[in-house]
């Protein structure tokens, strides 16, 4: 094993956060039993404001945005844009923090929308608390 894993204090911080949106990425395909499942992201590239989010979920015919943070970096500006332009009004946010539902609102357009800060732990149960919340 390479040094900073060894010595890492806090894992999530090592490599900006890649092993976290790995350790998503592995939990969302094991949700899904087909062999062919793709891990999907957004992204917008824009000269003056190019944006990405780091999973997009499928869920009911509905697509959910997914943003891994770790660490103290806490903005979701790339978030914030692909809410702008979504009919749904439910994002997700898998960090390091309890469990909560926030109502907020969009950076540009003030669009209001429920934000979801699921702990890595929880990632498994994704469907059901998705299911739960659109009831």
């Amino acid at each position: 094993m390479r040094k900073e894993v060894i010595e890492a204090k806090n894992i999530f911080d090592i490599w900006r956060g890649h092993i976290g949106e790995h350790i998503v990425a592995q939990e969302l395909l094991t949700l899904n039993h087909k062999v062919s499942q793709r891990r999907n992201f957004w992204a917008r590239d824009r000269k003056e404001s190019a944006a990405e989010v780091d999973f997009i979920y499928l869920l009911d015919s509905k697509v959910y945005p997914i943003e891994v943070k770790t660490g103290n970096n806490s903005s979701l500006r790339s978030l914030h844009s692909f809410m702008d332009d979504s009919p749904l009004d439910i994002a997700v946010r898998v960090w390091s923090g309890p469990y909560s539902v926030d109502e907020v609102y969009t950076i540009n357009k003030r669009k209001q929308f429920r934000l979801i800060n699921l702990p890595f732990y929880l990632v498994c149960n994704i469907e059901r608390i998705l299911r739960n919340i659109e009831a």
